[in-house]
């Protein structure tokens, strides 16, 4: 009776076991080597209680056919979750290895098909008659849970894990039933084999031991289907520090679908290192209730939160702008009201006294000095207009105004080039400037903006020209448009320069140097204006910036 009940116990356990690792996600694809161990000694438990309750020689012969099925299998199981643990050479190639180290065991259990006892166990006599097949098995059997064995503690000391509680679990778990299987076959005991009750206690010992501590890379961690669209990447690396597993953002993050059985710190590295991306990485290790069982990291992308922040103070700097440049509006557009009247009026005097009547004719002196004044008056209005044009181009970008559609007028770049070559290149030696006009379509557009965007280009080509200035302006049809590129022979652009180029307020040039609003302005004038700015490298060393506009029928849709 007693005997009855620990097999049923047995039974029990191993179901728990099998059933616990089946239904838990995530890992069940690692834990078949423990579910089968489990199945094979809940079998084998079977077996001795069908054995007991079999009236029939057919009853009796069913019932060892299912006894010597867990018998057969457990060896198996065993080795091929002590191989999973310790991953030796041979294992890369288990799915040849395994079917034929199984053979002889199979051989075993077909003997129960068509041996007459001679061979194998003859029970017609008490105790049994063992033949060679069965001392064979054992053997064998015995020298491969014996390999087991020696894969788990070589395990375990890899892994610094192999702590005295655990390995006394361990060595209990195998100890207990081969010693209580040497004795019941040894002694020719004629009584119940006591080795699949042991078997029932050995099970739970080892699970604790081997699948709970983490020796077996079974960690107790659940990873559902929510997991995988988690956007918060979610790295799991055993004891030695290898991923076991990962869920989508994090193979994302890391750059590469290739992320199984790889360093963790590697993969970490990884994503940090990323240029596109902003990551964050927190690692954690992971223990149960007996032992830390490997570590945990979680990766976040803070590429967007840093954009929105970014454009968060980006939108007060502008709100800010936005009131300067109303306040600059105010102060500068009334004193600049005063000298266009007062040079309108001087531009009427000197109209008159360019024209005197017949009998007052003015000196020589006085008439060079009426002709330059009216020179000098046209060009300071000239200036004054570009004051006032500026302050208005400040306060529409700021604002987010769009341009008067009245100004837009077909445009010659050629001529923008020159207009802007000849203000750029005050101070400058001859020569330092080329210009390559081509001939091309006029663009639809303001030719204040144009020449304001082609002016900031050439002054920051001149700044980035540390010695000698050699810069290159080319006018030429390009892709429907019509292109404005400037080249210079300066340090070029840092690749974590490149993306912030257009943004307010950035700058690489030293404190109270640059404002940061060159480029940003220029490229705001561009897309008002139908069109994109781009920056590069110059092939060969520089920087390369190209303003392009749509020409003929794509400039009138633009």
């Amino acid at each position: 009776m007693l005997y009855d009940l620990g097999l049923a116990a047995t039974v029990a356990i191993c179901g728990w076991i099998a059933l616990d690792l089946l239904t838990s996600t995530g890992w069940r694809r690692r834990s078949l080597a423990v579910v089968a161990m489990a199945a094979a000694v809940a079998v084998w438990a079977t077996g001795d209680l069908l054995i007991g309750r079999a009236r029939t020689p057919a009853e009796v012969l069913l019932a060892r056919r299912v006894d010597y099925l867990g018998i057969c299998a457990l060896p198996l199981s065993f080795l091929a979750l002590a191989a999973q643990s310790a991953q030796p050479r041979w294992w890369r190639h288990a799915r040849a290895v395994i079917p034929l180290v199984a053979l002889p065991s199979l051989l075993v259990f077909s003997c129960l098909f068509w041996d007459d006892g001679t061979r194998f166990v003859d029970w017609s006599v008490s105790p049994p008659r063992r033949g060679p097949v069965f001392w064979g098995n054992l053997l064998w059997s015995w020298a491969l849970i014996g390999v087991a064995w020696f894969y788990l503690v070589q395990t375990a000391l890899r892994l610094h894990k192999a702590s005295p509680t655990r390995m006394a679990m361990l060595g209990v778990g195998v100890a207990a039933p081969l010693l209580g299987n040497a004795i019941y076959v040894m002694n020719g005991v004629a009584g119940p084999d006591p080795t699949p009750v042991l078997l029932g206690f050995g099970a739970l010992l080892i699970r604790i031991a081997v699948v709970d501590s983490g020796l077996a890379m079974y960690l107790p961690v659940a990873r559902s289907d929510v997991l995988e669209q988690v956007e918060i990447g979610i790295l799991v690396a055993d004891l030695e520090g290898k991923v076991i597993d990962c869920n989508r953002a994090a193979r994302e993050l890391v750059g590469t679908p290739e992320v199984m059985g790889r360093p963790l710190r590697e993969l970490l590295a990884a994503a940090e290192a990323r240029a596109d991306a902003s990551g964050e990485v927190r690692s954690f290790p992971l223990r149960s209730a007996i032992a830390e069982v490997g570590t945990a990291a979680l990766l976040a992308d803070r590429s967007e939160a840093e954009n929105a922040e970014r454009r968060l103070a980006l939108a007060a700097r502008l709100e800010a702008l936005g009131f300067l440049t109303a306040g600059i509006a105010h102060e500068v557009n009334n004193p600049l009201a005063f000298i266009r009247a007062n040079l309108t009026e001087l531009e009427k005097s000197i109209a008159e006294l360019a024209d005197p009547p017949a009998s007052e004719p003015l000196p020589a002196r006085a008439r060079e000095l009426v002709h330059d004044a009216a020179e000098l008056v046209a060009d300071t209005q000239e200036g004054v207009e570009r004051i006032a044009n500026l302050v208005t181009r400040l306060h529409r970008f700021a604002r987010h105004e769009p341009a008067d559609e009245a100004q837009r007028i077909p445009v010659d770049l050629g001529r923008v080039a020159e207009v802007a070559v000849a203000m750029a290149g005050v101070g400058l030696p001859p020569g330092a400037i080329r210009k390559r006009l081509l001939e091309a379509p006029r663009v639809r557009a303001v030719e204040g903006d144009l020449v304001q965007i082609a002016l900031n280009l050439l002054v920051n080509a001149v700044q980035a020209s540390p010695e000698g200035v050699d810069i290159e302006i080319e006018v030429a049809p390009q892709a429907g448009g019509v292109s404005l590129c400037v080249r210079d022979r300066g340090t070029g652009i840092a690749p974590s320069v490149l993306a912030h180029l257009f943004d307010p307020f950035f700058t690489t040039k030293p404190p109270g140097v640059g404002t940061g609003l060159g480029l940003s302005l220029s490229y705001d004038l561009a897309r008002r204006n139908g069109g994109r700015l781009d920056a590069a490298n110059r092939r060969g060393g520089g920087a390369e910036f190209t303003l392009w506009l749509p020409a003929g029928d794509l400039a009138q849709a633009a």
